[in-house]
């Protein structure tokens, strides 16, 4: 029972919504451009609401903009410094080809000089997608090719795959158990990162 209790669940960390982050994420959801602008002005001036507030099924203003393929939202949602997180990830996903351009060229202008991105900052917790997935990577499992060449033109790159007997810090700290190289359950291990055909 006690162990019951210290589990972590996905989302535990989501705090109840206060009435006007409620409004505020209801406004989005329907579109409502004047009404969610007037908020995240206040929100600006007064900090009355959280503007990456979750709604209970985890989604912020920003991910509920990319799927109703809101595009004046998302760059207004931008433009008042929303945390991006993993929204290149689920714009992808949602094959949302506009709103992948607005958010590449904010990924540029804010994470360029950081070194990380958007998408690596994101929480494993909150998350939606596991640490090792790439937009890239991404968009060749959805077969999107706009997407790809998008991604391609702006740089994106697959690593090159280590060869299965490499004996790296890389692919042997990947290895379940610390498996040596060339066992029998080697083939069922991932070593490193494939080649996705383009």
């Amino acid at each position: 029972m006690m162990e019951e209790e210290n589990t972590i669940r996905p989302h535990q960390e989501i705090r109840q919504l206060t009435l006007e982050e409620k409004k505020f994420l209801l406004a989005v959801e329907r579109g409502d451009m004047a009404g969610t602008r007037r908020m995240l002005q206040k929100a600006q001036d007064t900090e009355y609401i959280n503007v990456n507030c979750v709604d209970p099924l985890g989604r912020t203003a920003l991910l509920m903009a990319i799927d109703n393929e809101n595009l004046e939202m998302v760059e207004l949602l931008i433009n008042y410094n929303v945390d991006t997180k993993d929204a290149l990830l689920h714009s992808i996903s949602e094959e949302f080809v506009e709103a992948v351009e607005v958010l590449l060229d904010h990924e540029n202008v804010t994470f360029h000089s950081e070194g990380n991105h958007s998408w690596e900052s994101a929480s494993e917790d909150t998350s939606t997608f596991t640490p090792d997935i790439t937009p890239l990577i991404l968009a060749a499992h959805r077969d999107n090719y706009e997407i790809i060449k998008i991604l391609l033109d702006r740089g994106a790159v697959l690593p090159m795959p280590h060869d299965v007997r490499c004996g790296c810090d890389e692919c042997v700290q990947s290895r379940p158990g610390g498996l040596p190289s060339g066992t029998r359950d080697r083939a069922s291990t991932p070593i490193g990162p494939w080649p996705v055909p383009v």
